[in-house]
């Protein structure tokens, strides 16, 4: 038997687990190694394929989404490429975490899962998650068929390694479903289009993907030269209960152990401490004890607090905390990783302290000012334009307090400083949502995680109502229903939260509600708008593809049979239109798209010499109908008039030519010059538009405001400032399958103007439009305190 057949067996030891861990490392290196050196060529040979995709007969939406991924991919390759390679050592590393969990010191720490499907969670699964499961298992599939022979091989010699008594695809961390997550999580993360995700991924089949072929037999080959035998081992399974043969990933540590003093100098994570013990979760001061570290009686200001607050977030688990807990709160949840996401802090908050503030709170619902605000503020300015939260540290309810609520208050202070310093959000409004200060703390302390989790319920709704915010402008005036409606949403915190968290997420889901009633209104205003400049961006397409088969089609004319001058300006003008019209109809009217290609080239060979007989007899044949399709694809882009009327007869002219002459007719009319001078003319035209195409997609000369032009996507708001009018807020409310047109609108979906890409670029540029962060707020706000740069670390209220 192998010895790594054993793996799992009784009489295991580290050398065998460190040989399995060795070769699992080798292949997950070999697999990185074999995509990273195809890839780039991987992404040339998919884009031909959307595109040969798209010109097939697949629905118009569904073709615009594959050539706006093809478009994409060449674009922005370098950005995918890496993000594209990262989610697939994620994937694998993630994987391998789930199907050998005791595979230690191999796989970057993941979060604890429940029951998983092909490593994404089952509990709490949305409509869409679930869709996304079902897309990457259905291409999967394709592959498992494709390769199945390799899979099975492969799938019995890693469960030999490991000792499995199954063989199961569903085990095999290198199966198709893992490397394709690695591709869909790769374009998900480089947020380049979101819309076409599914028909990108959708796209992906096992004759247009890397080949896996040659992976899969080098991986089977590693196994083997290993030692590992593909043979069933038999044996008794242990019980559930039953101690692992493997060592835990990381030794837990112990809860509410206290910290031990370090001498003096630094923290172990790094961080300046004062010389003297620290304070451990079993030795934290009750509330109104007078047992409180120096620090909170000192009344540090500036820098100083900004140090702290850092320090006591990094002690809950935010940011580059060391192991949560470790230096003096108690964390609780079987699930909580070594920085504390998704652990709880099991410390209750002071009921004295919360009956406090609850009575703060309900002098602010009733409009009264706090009388400790009263001594020491400035004349003239309302108490609600001040940080309260700063000022409760002196108060004696505070004085007293355990380290936890005080840190709680010092940082939630730094977070309302930076609401009340963003500039994007309204003074009129910085006031509204500062009337949540107390509440939220409040929140805060009775639910610990505010600062460890974005879900947390109040968490989530300073964060959407700040968002909101940016959407409202002075002039709109206090009868504007989102300005209503986000004062009705604070008053309704005021005055009905008590002690349960669950009202927060009720006004949370009202409040979105009343958000998603107003995009759906917008979505009407501006329908016409899209519909005409979507119809304008596929003619423009079409356009610019009929150019290129014009031009080929011309250009490839043997020089003995040239083209006949008056069909030049005909072929780049009036025919580019024809092609297109056909081009953008090909779903609903098959076949007709060839059939104008065809009509071209028996039009150019009936205006040539007729040399033999047999030409002239084919030519007469071939008339009637040539004559009537023309005029009937003629009339579909109604051109009339005297034009036409030239055109026809001048084709006429030359067909009776054609039957009669040998040879071309020289050039020693005026007219024929004429003719000669037109055709130029349109021919140079046609290749200046050719130019202009060919320079919107040369990435050569673009800087980063090209790329974050690139990158921008509906609903994102931006300040429009202009020397000659008033600042102007507007939303990207839509943008064009293809990215060519960027539509843009007032909340409600009026005042619209339309731009192209390059246009947003040049604005970027010139600082014309200036992008509105409506990030996260809280999160900006505790990434901000937890920077490295220490003279950015005090915000300015």
């Amino acid at each position: 038997m192998s010895a790594f057949q054993s793996l799992h067996a009784g009489n295991s030891t580290p050398e065998t687990r460190a040989r399995a861990q060795r070769l699992v490392r080798a292949m997950v290196g070999k697999t990185l190694g074999y995509f990273e050196e195809r890839d780039a060529e991987q992404i040339k040979h998919l884009r031909g394929h959307l595109l040969d995709l798209a010109d097939g007969k697949v629905p118009m939406m569904h073709g615009q989404n594959l050539r706006a991924a093809s478009m994409l991919l060449d674009r922005q390759s370098e950005r995918f490429l890496k993000n594209y390679r990262a989610e697939l050592q994620k994937s694998l590393h993630e994987d391998i975490a789930q199907v050998w969990p005791g595979m230690t010191q191999l796989s970057a720490p993941v979060q604890a899962h429940g029951q998983t499907l092909d490593g994404m969670s089952l509990s709490l699964i949305d409509v869409d998650e679930v869709h996304r499961i079902l897309l990457l298992d259905r291409v999967a599939q394709r592959f498992n068929n494709r390769f199945e022979p390799l899979l099975t091989a492969l799938s019995t010699k890693l469960a030999a390694l490991v000792g499995d008594e199954t063989v199961s695809l569903s085990q095999n961390p290198f199966r198709p479903l893992v490397l394709l997550k690695g591709f869909m999580l790769g374009w998900e993360k480089s947020e380049l289009d979101p819309q076409v995700t599914e028909h990108l991924v959708d796209a992906l089949e096992p004759g247009h993907f890397i080949d896996l072929e040659p992976l899969y037999t080098d991986l089977i080959s590693m196994l083997t030269q290993a030692g590992v035998q593909a043979t069933t081992v038999h044996r008794i399974r242990k019980a559930p209960s039953s101690p692992s043969n493997f060592a835990p990933l990381s030794a837990p540590a112990p809860l509410g152990a206290a910290h031990q003093a370090t001498p003096t100098g630094t923290q172990e994570n790094g961080s300046p401490v004062a010389a003297g013990p620290s304070v451990g979760a079993g030795a934290v001061a009750p509330p109104n004890s007078g047992n409180r570290p120096a620090w909170a009686a000192l009344a540090p200001t500036g820098q100083q607090i900004v140090q702290q607050v850092r320090n006591f977030l990094q002690r809950l688990g935010v940011g580059r905390a060391s192991a949560a807990g470790a230096e003096g709160f108690e964390m609780s949840g079987e699930d909580g990783d070594a920085q504390g996401h998704g652990s709880s802090i099991a410390i209750p908050a002071d009921p004295a302290l919360l009956q406090y503030l609850g009575a703060m709170q309900a002098g602010a619902g009733r409009g009264s000012q706090f009388q400790f605000l009263q001594d020491d503020q400035p004349e003239g300015e309302p108490a609600q334009h001040r940080n309260v939260l700063r000022q409760l540290r002196a108060q004696p309810a505070f004085q007293d307090a355990q380290e936890l609520d005080r840190g709680t208050v010092d940082a939630l202070a730094e977070v309302f400083d930076y609401v009340f310093a963003d500039g994007a959000i309204p003074a009129e409004l910085k006031v509204i949502i500062g009337r949540l200060q107390i509440p939220v703390l409040r929140a805060a302390m009775m639910d610990r995680d505010f600062f460890l989790s974005t879900e947390h319920p109040a968490r989530k709704l300073v964060d959407t109502l700040a968002s909101a915010s940016v959407t409202w402008t002075p002039e709109k005036g206090e009868q504007d229903p989102l300005y209503l409606r986000i004062e009705g949403t604070v008053q309704r915190v005021l005055h009905e939260f008590d002690d349960d968290l669950a009202l927060f997420t009720v006004l949370l889901a009202e409040f979105t509600e009343f958000l998603f009633e107003c995009e759906q209104q917008v979505d009407v205003h501006i329908e016409p708008v899209t519909q005409k400049e979507n119809n304008q961006e596929q003619l423009n397409a079409a356009l610019a593809h009929a150019d290129e088969i014009v031009h080929a089609r011309i250009t490839a004319l043997p020089a003995h049979l040239p083209l006949a001058p008056f069909l030049k300006p005909f072929l780049a003008m009036q025919w580019r239109q024809v092609i297109a019209l056909a081009w953008m109809t090909e779903d609903s009217h098959a076949g007709h798209w060839n059939h104008t290609l065809d009509i071209m080239d028996q039009l150019i060979w009936s205006t040539q010499p007729k040399t033999t007989s047999e030409e002239r007899q084919k030519l007469v044949a071939l008339l009637p109908e040539l004559v009537r399709t023309l005029n009937t694809e003629l009339d579909s882009i109604h051109w009339e008039g005297e034009d036409r009327g030239n055109f026809t007869r001048r084709l006429i002219a030359t067909h009776m030519l054609a039957i009669r002459m040998k040879a071309a007719a020289p050039l020693d009319t005026q007219g024929a010059a004429l003719e000669e001078s037109a055709g130029e003319e349109a021919m140079q035209a046609l290749d200046e538009r050719r130019a202009i195409k060919l320079a919107e997609q040369d990435q050569s000369q673009m800087d980063e405001f090209d790329a974050n032009a690139q990158l921008l996507t509906r609903g994102v708001w931006f300040e429009k400032v202009s020397p000659d009018t008033p600042p102007f807020r507007c939303r990207l409310s839509w943008v064009s399958p293809m990215r060519t047109r960027f539509l843009f609108t007032n909340r409600e979906g009026f005042d619209a103007f339309v731009l192209s890409e390059r246009e947003v670029a040049a604005m970027l540029r010139r600082q014309e439009l200036q992008m509105l962060d409506q990030a996260p707020i809280v999160e900006r706000a505790l990434n901000r305190l937890m920077a490295d740069n220490e003279p950015e670390l005090r915000l300015q209220a």
